[in-house]
């Protein structure tokens, strides 16, 4: 497996975590979005408290299965695997920028990032089905499947709102 193919899959947690919540974050944005500046702020904001908690959720846990304080290298083994959960982020933030300087309204902001976070989870589903099977046929299930979960959460958006 070539190096870049191995920094894919070494993300996936963190991009397929990070995803489900950018969805759930999006979940709860209502329309009309009034500022789409302060949305992607708020959007990678809360993504990136999500990243530093699970990492300092990990901290907490190497350390009980240790009995050892967390030194420096644990820390940057630790945010290199949490940090990817930002990934998921910038696609659905950078849709709420372009609408922040005007190239489109923000209610399509909010389409935008959707289909952005639906569309990496499908991609990720996609090439575990393939790194499972080997096969365009399990591909194309991973793809649905995991990218179904993110539309599920957007349709469970319009049932609730």
């Amino acid at each position: 497996m070539t190096t870049q193919a191995k920094q894919i899959d070494e993300a996936a947690f963190g991009v397929v975590y990070g995803s489900i919540t950018v969805m759930a974050l999006l979940m709860g944005m209502h329309t009309p979005i009034e500022n789409p500046g302060h949305q992607a702020l708020l959007l990678f904001g809360s993504v990136f408290v999500v990243a530093v908690a699970k990492a300092y959720a990990e901290i907490c846990e190497r350390m009980l299965q240790s009995g050892n304080a967390a030194g420096w290298s644990d820390i940057r083994a630790v945010w290199g695997h949490s940090r990817t959960v930002l990934l998921a982020a910038n696609g659905p933030t950078l849709a709420f920028l372009l609408s922040a300087i005007g190239l489109y309204d923000p209610d399509t902001a909010l389409t935008m990032a959707q289909i952005v976070a639906i569309a990496l989870l499908g991609w990720f589903g996609g090439r575990i089905g393939w790194r499972v099977r080997g096969s365009i046929v399990s591909m194309f299930l991973g793809a649905v499947l995991t990218g179904g979960l993110g539309l599920a959460i957007t349709l469970l958006k319009f049932v609730i709102h």
